[in-house]
């Protein structure tokens, strides 16, 4: 009879490896802590209910250019609604820049302007030629 006992050695975690460091908080917690502070000293029971959004601000803050909200969604296993709420907080701070503000939608927006202006000088020049 042959008998194999299992064992086993203790690896250690690579470093970074789902651990997350103080030397990792986010520069929104360091400057706003007002958005993370606890709202709960009302209602006990409330606290193991309580979100922390810290990781969705920081991968915001980090992909945010890169990546639509729906990306960022799914790849962080998170609701939609939630990651757009954040995006939202952000924006307002201005941390994150809109991303209907980048120069093709600017170009956008100046074309429709400019074609209302001609509509409108085309209308003037019908009315002058009747």
């Amino acid at each position: 009879m042959n008998t194999q006992t299992n064992t086993t050695n203790p690896t250690p975690t690579s470093e970074g490896a789902n651990t997350m460091t103080n030397s990792t908080i986010t520069t929104v917690q360091t400057l706003h802590p007002e958005l993370y502070a606890d709202h709960t000293y009302h209602m006990q029971r409330a606290v193991n209910y309580t979100y922390n959004y810290v990781v969705i601000d920081e991968v915001l803050l980090e992909n945010y250019a890169d990546m639509t909200v729906n990306e960022i969604a799914l790849a962080m296993n998170e609701y939609k609604h939630r990651i757009t709420y954040r995006v939202q907080v952000l924006q307002a701070l201005g941390l994150i820049k809109a991303k209907r503000n980048t120069g093709k939608m600017q170009l956008l927006k100046t074309k429709r302007m400019l074609e209302a202006q001609l509509k409108d000088v085309n209308a003037e020049l019908d009315n002058l030629a009747a």
